[in-house]
């Protein structure tokens, strides 16, 4: 809260004398139509604050008992204005300002705009400037912790991904005509034995660290593959433990109808997924005249896996992946439903781990598991996620410009943050220099500033937040990978399944290695091309080394002979004498 420059005791109700009789007081006594004393009995108004306000004649009788108490505000209404601009157009950004970056940028911007200030030496803001700020603008800003959003999240989630994949979901909903109980979403997510959201806890005053306990110092990695419709019918999950062998004893305690899997690593594949596929096909029986259709990511498990189309395609279910990296803001069951997952299932550990005398095992997760499953396994969450996002009823209209801010190319204001030159009343020239913020001679030139160094600002123009501090423009990745970018696409789609065979059948390598063999002498006969790295038959092998070896050393003779002018030139034939030490090398390596 902002501090008060009050003190306690003198604390108490102000401007208690009614502002109509006020104003007429004062016009009375400007107008020289009624003395001070007079005007001060018989309109009721204190002596002090009518003398006051009658000599503050910049205002008029209406304006100047309006006027706020205390101290007049550094910057006026319209500056303050385009700050606050610059600071939400920077949040939407993901480059928020914090506390200090706040308390910087208004030091700046009362120097560069020759402004008098109370901010003394430390070339920032104070603390109660702050508080003030914050508080006169509390309908719209607020002091908040950011959610991490990756670099690929926030430049994937533009207009021309999501509005493709509407067209695509649009497409469908006209095809087939599905209803709420047939339109399924899809996702995995990871749990492990190792809680992540820790409850607040009441504890002792003063002291620096409070702990909690957790079952390990880290756990192993468990894979939970879930499905909802937009009815809110929940398809039994699938649980990936990481192990080699799957036993009963791992899913006891999991929700009835749920299935469990392992793998090494615990993380989903390819082949498991079409295992919960067969599963999720086996619960909700699609048929011709009831059609399905499922929403998923574009993870390589669901969008290259030629398995999955043909049984899709064969029991009627169309599918549809997302735009890639915005899961975070089209997926149901990563916006609200896993969230939720994860604070019941940490929440199911904290308890088991005070009832229970013993370490938290793998055979204890699926129990857990359930319980927070349970919990989260509501209609209500499913309905109100899928109309949150969306989805169904399908509605493109949701997403506003500002969700599309931070992977667009050019800052984009609104005209009065983006005008450079900004006319308004200042006060007179000062030299000023940028102290705090850290800004390239390019970045000033873009801006409109032609260096960092001391510059004289004019009366009546406005050095905006914008020349202070840039916004950021993002730039795109290029890659020379030559890998082709995904985007939202109908998986079961006939163009789809073939464009992914002809992907399939060609596997990177195999070209690469008949071209090199082929430069060489060699046929492409002896070249396996089935699927795996091409490898060579050994007596193949033992003669291209033979080759390679008589290269070299004819090479090595040509250097010789350039080097020594008094030798005879060598007519370059390989001796059988190199021969033999050649192969003799050969046989010890291959041996």
């Amino acid at each position: 809260m902002p501090r008060s420059s009050l003190s306690p005791k003198a604390k108490g109700k102000r401007k208690t004398w009614d502002k109509q009789a006020m104003a007429e007081a004062v016009e009375m006594v400007r107008s020289k139509k009624m003395g001070l004393k007079k005007a001060v009995k018989l309109y009721k108004v204190p002596k002090s604050t009518l003398q006051r306000l009658v000599h503050d004649t910049e205002y008029s009788p209406e304006q100047v008992v309006e006027k706020k108490l205390g101290r007049k505000p550094v910057f006026s209404t319209e500056i303050e204005q385009q700050l606050v601009e610059y600071l939400l157009l920077m949040e939407s950004k993901y480059f928020g300002l914090t506390r200090r970056d706040v308390k910087v940028m208004a030091y700046q911007l009362a120097v560069r705009n020759g402004i008098k200030h109370p901010f003394g030496n430390k070339e920032e803001a104070g603390r109660a400037w702050l508080d003030h700020f914050l508080n006169r603008h509390k309908q719209r800003l607020s002091i908040r912790t950011p959610t991490g959003t990756s670099y690929a999240r926030a430049n994937s989630f533009n207009r021309e991904s999501v509005a493709k994949f509407f067209d695509i979901l649009e497409m469908e909903y006209e095809k087939k005509k599905y209803t709420a109980d047939r339109v399924f979403n899809v996702d995995e997510t990871g749990l492990s034995i190792v809680q992540t959201k820790i409850p607040k806890v009441v504890g002792s005053k003063g002291k620096r660290q409070i702990g909690a306990l957790t079952a390990a110092e880290r756990g192993s990695l468990v894979t939970t593959i879930c499905a909802m419709s937009a009815s809110g019918i929940f398809v039994p999950p699938m649980l990936i433990f990481p192990r080699k062998n799957m036993t009963e004893t791992l899913m006891r305690g999991a929700p009835l109808g749920s299935i469990g899997k392992c793998h090494p690593s615990g993380w989903v594949q390819s082949n498991l997924f079409t295992d919960w596929f067969r599963h999720f096909i086996k619960y909700t029986k699609p048929t011709i005249d009831d059609p399905l259709l499922l929403i998923l990511d574009g993870h390589y498990s669901h969008t290259r896996n030629m398995e999955i189309i043909e049984l899709a395609r064969a029991n009627y279910i169309t599918i549809v992946s997302l735009p890639p990296h915005s899961t975070h803001k089209l997926q149901p069951l990563d916006k609200t439903f896993m969230g939720a997952l994860k604070t019941h299932y940490s929440e199911e550990i904290r308890i088991w781990l005070r009832q229970n005398e013993r370490p938290l095992g793998p055979y204890d997760i699926a129990e857990l598991f359930g319980k927070a499953y349970l919990k989260c396994q509501t209609a209500s969450i499913a309905i109100n996620v899928f109309l949150k996002t969306e989805l169904f009823p399908c509605n493109r209209g949701i997403f506003t410009d500002n969700d599309f801010l931070a992977a667009e190319h050019e800052a984009v204001m609104a005209e009065s943050t983006t005008a450079q030159s900004y006319h308004i009343r200042a006060s007179p020239p000062t030299t000023t220099h940028l102290c705090s913020f850290n800004i390239s001679e390019t970045d000033l030139a873009e801006a409109g500033c032609s260096s960092a160094q001391p510059s004289t600002t004019s009366s009546n123009s406005f050095v905006s937040p914008v020349v202070i501090g840039p916004v950021p423009k993002p730039k795109r990745k290029m890659s020379n990978k030559g890998r082709k970018a995904t985007s939202a696409a109908v998986i079961t789609s006939s163009p789809y399944k073939t464009d992914l065979e002809n992907s399939l059948s060609s596997k990177p390598g195999s070209t690469k290695n008949i071209s090199s063999l082929q430069s060489r002498g060699f046929s492409t006969d002896i070249v396996k091309t089935s699927g795996k790295r091409s490898t060579l038959k050994q007596s193949e092998k033992t003669a291209l080394s033979l080759k390679i070896s008589s290269k070299r050393i004819q090479r090595k003779r040509k250097i010789s002979e350039s080097s020594d002018s008094d030798e005879s030139v060598h007519d370059g034939t390989v001796t059988s004498s190199d021969m033999e030490s050649s192969v003799d090398n050969i046989s010890s390596r291959t041996r």
